[in-house]
């Protein structure tokens, strides 16, 4: 197994929950066989560890570009654009996979990585004498971190939603199996079947 692996349980009348809590509808046994032409190149645990990762890339790239954006835009703009760029994210995330920004994705997810870089830019930015710069991050990054962003965000993007017709983490994980179903074998992945709605 590979560097994003994860464990994972396959929970009958649920489907397979990540390490972490990130649910898939699909169970083990429909994934096995959806991926069954890619699985002696990347294993399921990959899979589903890639899927965990990039479903947190819009927030992730976000929430660490959102300093910057107050340090050049001040604090009224930011915020605007911290949002237009959180939408942007979520909806190419949904069409396309980049392996490489994944593995940017995994350091930034660290959270020995992430907190302290928010406390450091927020005691620079007291330093400055922007107060409201510091607790303007603090609340983005609260907002972040208790998941307030999923909510935004899958009410802005419903129609895009009800387009791609799975729930994002299934949707992902399929996109990922997608990209290494055209890296390893000659099929074309987009007729592979598996979910109800394929049959």
């Amino acid at each position: 197994m590979g560097l994003f692996a994860v464990k994972y349980q396959d929970v009958p009348g649920r489907g397979v929950i990540a390490q972490g809590g990130l649910k898939f509808r699909a169970t083990e046994e429909s994934l096995s066989q959806y991926f069954s032409s890619i699985l002696p190149f990347v294993s399921l645990n990959d899979l589903i560890g890639e899927a965990v990762f990039w479903i947190i890339m819009p927030s992730k790239i976000a929430l660490w570009i959102f300093p910057l954006l107050i340090y050049k835009q001040g604090l009224p703009l930011s915020l605007l654009w911290i949002i237009l760029l959180h939408l942007a994210l979520y909806v190419i995330h949904l069409f396309i996979y980049v392996k490489p920004l994944n593995y940017l994705v995994f350091v930034l997810a660290n959270p020995f990585v992430e907190f302290p870089f928010y406390i450091i830019i927020g005691i620079y930015f007291v330093y400055l004498g922007h107060i409201s710069w510091a607790i303007a991050m603090a609340s983005v990054f609260i907002f972040y971190k208790v998941g307030l962003d999923v909510v935004l965000i899958s009410a802005l993007t419903f129609p895009i939603n009800r387009f791609v017709g799975l729930p994002t983490s299934d949707a992902l994980l399929r996109l990922i199996g997608w990209h290494y179903g055209r890296k390893y074998t000659d099929e074309d992945p987009t007729e592979w079947k598996m979910f109800n709605h394929d049959k």
